[in-house]
């Protein structure tokens, strides 16, 4: 009960636990959908009624929070890094628009805007997405492979060994990769890049909140 009341007083943590909620809600629909013969059964309506309503608290939730990362990104940047900090800063400038785009789409969905292509903002919205994930692997990467590097040039040379002292060492970093390379599937689907069951996204999406979740609990944990 603990938990859940410290993650209930932050908004990023009534987010989390809203988006762990919602990707479940779509697992659990579509595996119903896959094992029943009416795709109009109440159960699965009622999931997805859940789901939906959950994306929208979550849009709300987050309204005005794109002009904030954006603000934040450029405030961050520092000259004399700008190498160092590339992957970093893209990341958070798609971030910022990515969140924008979800703006319209809210205002769009919830009829407070009219004649807005929520279609085209949506697409838009999933493609500043998939780039700030990228931007973001790509910082995973760049740090593994710095890290393998210097254990290469240290006394353990067996990969096992590295792979062991990596995960005992660098445990946000293997949390941060695992969220990104579960979430970077969902907006590939979602522009139609690649096909993947609604099943499947919702694994990835509940695995990728929780990945997100453990920060929130463990502050040793955040990369």
């Amino acid at each position: 009960m603990d938990i859940v009341i410290k993650l209930n007083s932050q908004t990023v943590g009534k987010d989390k636990i809203a988006r762990f909620c919602q990707y479940s809600c779509r697992a659990l629909w579509a595996a119903k959908v896959a094992n029943s013969t009416s795709p109009t059964n109440e159960s699965i309506q009622l999931l997805k009624h859940i789901e939906g309503i959950l994306s929208s608290f979550r849009k709300l939730l987050r309204f005005g929070k794109g002009f904030e990362v954006l603000y934040g990104a450029v405030a961050s940047i520092e000259l004399k890094h700008v190498s160092q900090q590339l992957f970093i800063v893209l990341g958070k400038l798609s971030s910022g628009l990515f969140l924008l785009a979800d703006h319209v789409v809210w205002l769009s969905r919830s009829g407070i805007s009219k004649g807005v292509d929520t279609t085209k903002w949506l697409n838009r919205s999933n493609r500043f997405w998939l780039i700030s994930i990228l931007m973001n692997l790509c910082r995973d990467l760049q740090e593994l492979y710095r890290l393998f590097v210097y254990y290469s040039r240290s006394n353990i040379r067996n990969l096992q060994q590295s792979l062991s002292v990596i995960y005992q060492e660098n445990k946000p970093l293997l949390v941060d990769t695992v969220k990104n390379v579960c979430d970077v599937f969902i907006p590939l689907n979602g522009l139609g890049y690649i096909a993947v069951s609604n099943q499947t996204i919702g694994i990835l999406g509940a695995v990728s909140s929780i990945m997100g979740l453990l920060p929130l609990l463990y502050p040793r944990l955040k990369f």
